[in-house]
Protein backbone atom coordinates (compact mmCIF):
# COMPACT_ATOMS: atom_id res chain seq x y z
CA UNK A 1 0.00 0.00 0.00
CA UNK A 2 3.31 2.18 0.77
CA UNK A 3 4.58 1.91 -2.45
CA UNK A 4 1.00 2.33 -4.15
CA UNK A 5 0.80 5.86 -2.21
CA UNK A 6 4.65 6.51 -3.38
CA UNK A 7 3.42 6.06 -7.13
CA UNK A 8 0.45 8.29 -6.27
CA UNK A 9 2.22 10.95 -5.16
CA UNK A 10 5.35 11.02 -8.28
CA UNK A 11 2.15 10.39 -10.68
CA UNK A 12 0.72 13.62 -9.13
CA UNK A 13 3.39 15.73 -9.34
CA UNK A 14 4.28 14.62 -12.64
CA UNK A 15 0.84 15.55 -14.36
CA UNK A 16 -0.19 18.48 -12.05
CA UNK A 17 0.64 20.87 -15.04
CA UNK A 18 -1.82 18.69 -17.52
CA UNK A 19 -4.45 19.19 -14.57
CA UNK A 20 -4.28 23.11 -14.04
CA UNK A 21 -7.36 24.07 -16.22
CA UNK A 22 -9.64 20.95 -13.86
CA UNK A 23 -10.08 20.51 -10.31
CA UNK A 24 -9.41 16.86 -9.26
CA UNK A 25 -10.68 15.35 -5.56
CA UNK A 26 -9.10 12.31 -5.16
CA UNK A 27 -11.56 10.01 -2.97
CA UNK A 28 -11.25 6.95 -1.29
CA UNK A 29 -13.50 4.41 1.00
CA UNK A 30 -11.24 1.19 2.73
CA UNK A 31 -14.71 -0.83 1.43
CA UNK A 32 -15.04 -2.88 -1.82
CA UNK A 33 -17.47 -1.41 -4.85
CA UNK A 34 -21.26 -2.29 -4.13
CA UNK A 35 -20.41 -1.29 -0.76
CA UNK A 36 -22.83 1.18 1.01
CA UNK A 37 -19.70 3.70 1.26
CA UNK A 38 -18.94 2.81 -2.54
CA UNK A 39 -22.65 4.19 -3.17
CA UNK A 40 -22.00 7.24 -1.29
CA UNK A 41 -18.78 8.38 -3.31
CA UNK A 42 -20.09 6.98 -6.47
CA UNK A 43 -23.13 9.20 -6.48
CA UNK A 44 -20.67 11.98 -5.30
CA UNK A 45 -18.56 11.57 -8.01
CA UNK A 46 -21.52 11.50 -10.84
CA UNK A 47 -22.97 15.02 -8.90
CA UNK A 48 -19.51 16.20 -8.96
CA UNK A 49 -18.75 15.86 -12.58
CA UNK A 50 -22.05 16.57 -13.73
CA UNK A 51 -22.79 19.71 -11.93
CA UNK A 52 -19.52 21.43 -12.76
CA UNK A 53 -19.79 20.36 -16.51
CA UNK A 54 -16.65 18.61 -16.29
CA UNK A 55 -14.18 21.44 -14.54
CA UNK A 56 -14.25 19.12 -11.49
CA UNK A 57 -13.17 15.13 -11.31
CA UNK A 58 -13.12 12.66 -8.93
CA UNK A 59 -10.48 9.59 -9.42
CA UNK A 60 -12.14 6.76 -6.92
CA UNK A 61 -9.83 4.58 -4.77
CA UNK A 62 -12.22 1.88 -3.55
CA UNK A 63 -11.32 -1.73 -1.73
CA UNK A 64 -8.56 -0.09 0.23
CA UNK A 65 -6.68 1.01 -2.37
CA UNK A 66 -5.35 3.69 -0.13
CA UNK A 67 -5.18 2.03 3.40
CA UNK A 68 -7.58 1.76 6.11
CA UNK A 69 -10.02 3.87 7.38
CA UNK A 70 -8.18 5.56 9.88
CA UNK A 71 -5.24 6.03 7.31
CA UNK A 72 -8.05 7.70 4.83
CA UNK A 73 -8.63 10.13 7.66
CA UNK A 74 -5.05 11.31 8.41
CA UNK A 75 -4.39 11.22 4.53
CA UNK A 76 -7.36 13.67 4.09
CA UNK A 77 -6.25 15.63 7.04
CA UNK A 78 -3.04 15.94 5.33
CA UNK A 79 -4.27 16.66 1.79
CA UNK A 80 -3.00 13.64 0.01
CA UNK A 81 -6.46 12.77 -0.60
CA UNK A 82 -9.43 15.59 -0.36
CA UNK A 83 -12.42 13.18 0.15
CA UNK A 84 -13.10 10.17 2.28
CA UNK A 85 -15.59 7.49 3.45
CA UNK A 86 -15.48 5.74 7.09
CA UNK A 87 -17.62 4.59 9.76
CA UNK A 88 -18.15 7.89 12.38
CA UNK A 89 -15.92 6.06 15.04
CA UNK A 90 -12.83 5.37 13.06
CA UNK A 91 -13.07 10.08 12.96
CA UNK A 92 -13.60 10.09 16.60
CA UNK A 93 -10.08 9.49 17.56
CA UNK A 94 -9.27 12.21 15.62
CA UNK A 95 -12.10 14.78 16.81
CA UNK A 96 -13.85 13.31 19.80
CA UNK A 97 -17.33 15.11 19.78
CA UNK A 98 -18.25 12.43 17.11
CA UNK A 99 -18.36 10.04 19.52
CA UNK A 100 -22.02 11.17 20.35
CA UNK A 101 -23.24 9.74 17.30
CA UNK A 102 -21.61 6.30 18.83
CA UNK A 103 -23.57 7.02 21.86
CA UNK A 104 -25.30 3.07 22.44
CA UNK A 105 -28.92 3.47 21.70
CA UNK A 106 -29.26 7.77 20.84
CA UNK A 107 -31.20 6.50 17.40
CA UNK A 108 -33.53 5.06 18.48
CA UNK A 109 -35.14 4.86 14.97
CA UNK A 110 -33.72 5.26 11.41
CA UNK A 111 -36.13 8.77 10.82
CA UNK A 112 -34.46 10.30 14.08
CA UNK A 113 -30.41 10.24 12.57
CA UNK A 114 -32.30 11.83 9.35
CA UNK A 115 -33.87 14.38 11.63
CA UNK A 116 -30.37 15.00 12.90
CA UNK A 117 -28.32 15.00 9.96
CA UNK A 118 -30.52 17.49 8.01
CA UNK A 119 -30.42 19.90 11.24
CA UNK A 120 -27.71 22.99 11.31
CA UNK A 121 -26.65 21.11 14.50
CA UNK A 122 -24.46 19.00 12.45
CA UNK A 123 -22.92 22.04 10.55
CA UNK A 124 -21.98 23.43 14.12
CA UNK A 125 -20.37 19.77 14.38
CA UNK A 126 -18.80 19.76 11.53
CA UNK A 127 -16.83 23.52 12.29
CA UNK A 128 -15.61 21.74 15.73
CA UNK A 129 -14.24 18.48 13.69
CA UNK A 130 -12.67 20.76 11.61
CA UNK A 131 -10.41 22.41 14.18
CA UNK A 132 -9.53 19.57 16.03
CA UNK A 133 -8.68 16.68 12.98
CA UNK A 134 -8.16 19.24 9.78
CA UNK A 135 -10.85 17.31 8.01
CA UNK A 136 -14.60 18.59 7.84
CA UNK A 137 -17.69 16.42 7.47
CA UNK A 138 -20.01 17.65 3.98
CA UNK A 139 -22.79 14.98 4.65
CA UNK A 140 -23.42 12.00 6.45
CA UNK A 141 -24.16 8.40 5.23
CA UNK A 142 -26.50 5.87 7.23
CA UNK A 143 -25.92 1.89 6.96
CA UNK A 144 -28.44 0.32 8.79
CA UNK A 145 -28.09 -0.88 12.69
CA UNK A 146 -25.22 -2.75 13.53
CA UNK A 147 -26.28 -6.42 14.05
CA UNK A 148 -23.90 -8.80 16.28
CA UNK A 149 -22.72 -12.00 14.15
CA UNK A 150 -21.17 -14.67 16.17
CA UNK A 151 -19.67 -18.55 15.22
CA UNK A 152 -20.23 -20.15 18.76
CA UNK A 153 -24.09 -19.55 19.31
CA UNK A 154 -27.22 -18.08 18.91
CA UNK A 155 -27.23 -15.43 21.50
CA UNK A 156 -31.06 -14.27 22.65
CA UNK A 157 -29.49 -13.36 25.90
CA UNK A 158 -27.55 -11.32 27.67
CA UNK A 159 -25.78 -14.56 29.33
CA UNK A 160 -25.52 -16.20 26.02
CA UNK A 161 -22.65 -13.17 25.09
CA UNK A 162 -20.62 -13.83 27.95
CA UNK A 163 -17.63 -15.81 26.72
CA UNK A 164 -17.65 -14.63 23.09
CA UNK A 165 -14.77 -13.03 21.57
CA UNK A 166 -16.52 -9.80 20.18
CA UNK A 167 -14.14 -7.11 17.56
CA UNK A 168 -15.05 -4.11 18.67
CA UNK A 169 -13.90 -0.87 16.56
CA UNK A 170 -11.19 0.68 18.82
CA UNK A 171 -14.35 3.14 19.73
CA UNK A 172 -14.54 3.84 23.62
CA UNK A 173 -18.43 4.36 23.54
CA UNK A 174 -18.52 0.60 21.93
CA UNK A 175 -16.36 -1.01 23.78
CA UNK A 176 -17.55 0.49 27.04
CA UNK A 177 -21.34 -0.33 25.42
CA UNK A 178 -19.71 -3.99 25.58
CA UNK A 179 -18.66 -3.98 29.02
CA UNK A 180 -21.67 -3.03 30.43
CA UNK A 181 -23.38 -6.04 29.00
CA UNK A 182 -20.06 -8.49 30.81
CA UNK A 183 -17.32 -9.00 28.13
CA UNK A 184 -14.32 -7.42 27.23
CA UNK A 185 -14.53 -6.56 23.57
CA UNK A 186 -11.01 -6.90 21.25
CA UNK A 187 -10.07 -3.97 19.45
CA UNK A 188 -8.86 -4.97 15.71
CA UNK A 189 -8.42 -2.91 12.54
CA UNK A 190 -11.21 -3.40 9.56
CA UNK A 191 -8.93 -5.06 7.48
CA UNK A 192 -8.25 -8.15 9.96
CA UNK A 193 -11.49 -8.93 11.38
CA UNK A 194 -12.20 -11.79 8.41
CA UNK A 195 -8.96 -13.03 8.89
CA UNK A 196 -9.48 -13.02 12.72
CA UNK A 197 -12.77 -14.85 11.83
CA UNK A 198 -11.83 -16.67 10.32
CA UNK A 199 -8.42 -17.99 12.24
CA UNK A 200 -10.22 -17.89 15.78
CA UNK A 201 -9.04 -15.09 17.08
CA UNK A 202 -12.89 -13.48 17.78
CA UNK A 203 -15.92 -14.77 17.89
CA UNK A 204 -17.90 -12.54 16.34
CA UNK A 205 -18.03 -8.58 15.72
CA UNK A 206 -21.10 -6.14 14.61
CA UNK A 207 -22.28 -4.45 11.61
CA UNK A 208 -25.47 -3.95 9.21
CA UNK A 209 -26.34 -6.44 7.14
CA UNK A 210 -25.41 -4.71 4.07
CA UNK A 211 -21.27 -4.72 5.28
CA UNK A 212 -21.90 -8.76 6.31
CA UNK A 213 -23.16 -9.30 2.94
CA UNK A 214 -19.94 -7.42 1.14
CA UNK A 215 -17.52 -9.31 3.43
CA UNK A 216 -19.17 -12.49 3.06
CA UNK A 217 -19.45 -13.16 6.32
CA UNK A 218 -21.68 -15.78 6.26
CA UNK A 219 -17.82 -17.74 5.35
CA UNK A 220 -16.78 -17.70 9.18
CA UNK A 221 -20.11 -16.64 11.31
CA UNK A 222 -23.12 -18.82 11.75
CA UNK A 223 -25.07 -16.89 13.96
CA UNK A 224 -27.07 -13.13 13.59
CA UNK A 225 -28.40 -11.36 16.78
CA UNK A 226 -30.71 -8.40 16.11
CA UNK A 227 -28.83 -6.02 18.61
CA UNK A 228 -29.83 -2.86 16.99
CA UNK A 229 -27.86 -0.86 19.51
CA UNK A 230 -25.63 1.26 16.96
CA UNK A 231 -27.04 3.16 14.10
CA UNK A 232 -24.23 2.72 11.55
CA UNK A 233 -23.15 6.56 10.72
CA UNK A 234 -19.93 7.95 8.87
CA UNK A 235 -18.82 11.45 7.07
CA UNK A 236 -18.21 11.93 3.47
CA UNK A 237 -15.18 14.67 4.67
CA UNK A 238 -12.99 16.40 2.73
CA UNK A 239 -10.11 18.36 3.09
CA UNK A 240 -10.56 21.30 5.48
CA UNK A 241 -7.01 22.96 3.44
CA UNK A 242 -7.88 21.71 0.43
CA UNK A 243 -11.64 23.07 0.65
CA UNK A 244 -10.88 26.54 2.41
CA UNK A 245 -8.93 27.35 -1.08
CA UNK A 246 -11.74 26.71 -3.34
CA UNK A 247 -13.73 29.53 -4.81
CA UNK A 248 -16.82 29.63 -2.88
CA UNK A 249 -18.72 28.35 -5.82
CA UNK A 250 -16.53 25.56 -6.00
CA UNK A 251 -17.15 25.43 -1.79
CA UNK A 252 -20.77 25.24 -2.43
CA UNK A 253 -20.93 22.34 -5.29
CA UNK A 254 -18.85 20.19 -3.00
CA UNK A 255 -21.11 20.64 -0.70
CA UNK A 256 -24.35 20.17 -2.34
CA UNK A 257 -23.24 17.39 -4.22
CA UNK A 258 -22.02 15.31 -0.68
CA UNK A 259 -25.46 16.09 0.93
CA UNK A 260 -27.83 14.74 -1.86
CA UNK A 261 -25.59 11.85 -2.26
CA UNK A 262 -26.00 11.04 1.26
CA UNK A 263 -30.18 11.43 0.38
CA UNK A 264 -29.09 9.16 -2.36
CA UNK A 265 -27.38 6.74 -0.29
CA UNK A 266 -29.90 6.52 2.77
CA UNK A 267 -32.51 5.76 0.22
CA UNK A 268 -30.27 2.86 -1.22
CA UNK A 269 -29.58 1.28 2.36
CA UNK A 270 -33.13 1.23 2.87
CA UNK A 271 -34.03 -0.50 -0.56
CA UNK A 272 -31.69 -3.02 -0.15
CA UNK A 273 -31.53 -3.84 4.20
CA UNK A 274 -33.85 -6.32 3.87
CA UNK A 275 -32.74 -8.25 0.56
CA UNK A 276 -29.36 -8.15 2.89
CA UNK A 277 -30.40 -10.23 5.80
CA UNK A 278 -32.47 -12.39 3.36
CA UNK A 279 -29.03 -12.90 1.67
CA UNK A 280 -27.48 -14.16 4.74
CA UNK A 281 -30.30 -16.55 5.96
CA UNK A 282 -30.00 -18.13 2.63
CA UNK A 283 -26.42 -18.98 2.79
CA UNK A 284 -26.85 -20.36 5.94
CA UNK A 285 -26.73 -17.77 8.79
CA UNK A 286 -29.42 -17.90 11.99
CA UNK A 287 -31.26 -14.75 12.40
CA UNK A 288 -32.19 -14.17 16.85
CA UNK A 289 -34.00 -11.44 18.14
CA UNK A 290 -33.13 -10.57 22.14
CA UNK A 291 -35.59 -11.57 24.26
CA UNK A 292 -34.45 -8.96 27.04
CA UNK A 293 -33.51 -6.46 24.90
CA UNK A 294 -34.63 -3.58 27.85
CA UNK A 295 -31.50 -5.01 29.73
CA UNK A 296 -29.19 -4.45 27.00
CA UNK A 297 -30.50 -0.79 26.64
CA UNK A 298 -30.56 0.15 30.06
CA UNK A 299 -27.30 -1.41 30.85
CA UNK A 300 -25.32 0.45 27.45
CA UNK A 301 -27.18 3.62 28.29
CA UNK A 302 -25.93 3.41 31.58
CA UNK A 303 -22.50 4.60 30.51
CA UNK A 304 -23.60 7.91 28.73
CA UNK A 305 -22.21 10.22 31.67
CA UNK A 306 -18.82 8.71 31.25
CA UNK A 307 -19.02 10.45 27.63
CA UNK A 308 -20.31 13.39 28.42
CA UNK A 309 -17.13 15.40 28.39
CA UNK A 310 -15.41 13.96 25.98
CA UNK A 311 -18.32 14.02 23.16
CA UNK A 312 -19.33 18.33 23.66
CA UNK A 313 -20.94 17.82 27.52
CA UNK A 314 -24.25 16.48 28.41
CA UNK A 315 -26.33 19.97 27.06
CA UNK A 316 -24.69 19.34 23.82
CA UNK A 317 -26.53 16.12 23.79
CA UNK A 318 -29.53 17.06 25.24
CA UNK A 319 -29.58 19.21 21.96
CA UNK A 320 -29.42 16.49 19.62
CA UNK A 321 -31.81 14.60 21.27
CA UNK A 322 -33.98 17.59 21.67
CA UNK A 323 -33.61 17.71 17.52
CA UNK A 324 -34.75 14.71 17.06
CA UNK A 325 -37.53 14.52 19.41
CA UNK A 326 -39.26 17.83 18.24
Amino acid sequence: MKRFIAVLVVSLLMSSSAVMAKTVIRAATANPPGSLHAAGLEKFKELIEERSNGEMTVQLYLGGQMGSEQENVKQVGSGLLQVAVMASGNVSPFSPKVGLLTLPYIFPDIEDAYTLFRSDFMDEMADDIAKEGNVRPMAWLVGGYRVLTNSKQSITKIEDLQGVKVRVPKVQTMLAAYKSWGIEGHPMAWTEVFNGLQQGVIDGQDNPHLVNVDQKFWEVQKYITDLHYMLWTGPIIVSEVWYKKLPADKQELVKKAAQDAAEYQWQWVADKEAGALAKCQEMGMEFAKLEDEELWIEKAKSIWPQFYDKVGGKEYVDQALSIMNN
